[in-house]
């Protein structure tokens, strides 16, 4: 028997449209147009896409931080004789590729038609998508 979570969780699926489902997944491309999302009046109007591309904005400042991040302990790392360096180029290809993994599974998600919040900026991301709704 299915609890209630997952009774509406299906309602939610079956209202998504595929145009829903493509805008959620194209405002992952780049924040370019998450952005234009956010800017475009019919497009604004749509929760679903709303909220993927505050996400995809918020998700590509993390990644921009977290790849700053990487390429100062890259330094710090290479610094260190031996296997310092090994270590540092072992810690950029994960984490770039953490990056990547977790893009594919945001733009997945969304062209399933599911609002997948992220862990830190996910609920930062509704609430961003709750007040355009409000204006």
């Amino acid at each position: 028997m299915k609890s209630e979570h997952e009774l509406s969780a299906t309602a939610d699926l079956a209202n998504l449209d595929s145009t829903e489902r493509l805008l959620g997944a194209a405002a992952y491309l780049t924040f370019v147009p998450a952005i234009l999302f956010l800017l475009i009046p019919p497009v604004k109007s749509r929760r679903f896409a709303r909220f993927h591309s505050w996400q995809s904005i918020l998700f590509a400042l993390s990644a921009g931080i977290f790849a700053l991040a990487l390429k100062l302990v890259f330094v710090v790392l290479s610094i260190l004789p031996l296997i310092g360096f090994l270590v540092a180029w072992l810690s950029l290809g994960v984490g770039f590729l953490a990056i990547v993994v977790l893009w594919a599974v945001l733009v997945a998600k969304a062209a399933q038609g599911r609002s997948y919040e992220l862990p830190l900026i996910g609920p930062l991301a509704v609430r961003l998508a709750e007040l355009d709704s409000l204006r």
